[in-house]
């Protein structure tokens, strides 16, 4: 998914799963690649569980990282570190922990080791507030 190409919406993920017709084919959510507008800046929540409704079967991994948006002429929406921005942790992460096959969920795009624990970190906290647990890693 990417807000300036194809897929850009659950939709347009169920016409490509459709036109490629292979058991195989599968999606991996990123769902700041599809918020692309303020409608679903703001509605993010709304984003997510469309995503899920119409592509939880064939999700087989996901990526975790937040959006900001800086106010300038045009629309620009940037990634932060998850916690730094909007985006609705604890909708994202009830929609995946549904899902009956697990999928993974990956922090990516992040500077430094620190970044990555800050953002473990506060997916950690939406999950237990949320009702979401999550294995311990390999150590």
């Amino acid at each position: 998914m990417m807000g300036w190409n194809l897929p850009d919406s659950a939709d347009s993920y169920l016409q490509l799963l459709k036109a490629v017709d292979r058991k195989a084919f599968a999606v991996h959510v990123d769902v700041c690649n599809i918020i692309n507008s303020p409608r679903r800046f703001y509605n993010n929540a709304d984003a997510i569980g469309e995503v899920f409704r119409k592509l939880g079967k064939w999700t087989m991994s996901c990526h975790a990282k937040d959006l900001s948006w800086i106010p300038e002429m045009n629309v620009h929406f940037v990634e932060v570190v998850p916690g730094r921005g909007t985006l609705d942790y604890k909708t994202y992460l009830r929609a995946l922990a549904k899902l009956p096959h697990q999928p993974p969920l990956m922090l990516e795009h992040l500077k430094t080791a620190e970044e990555y624990d800050e953002g473990k970190r506060h997916i950690w906290k939406e999950g237990a507030a949320s009702g979401v647990a999550f294995a311990a890693p390999p150590a």
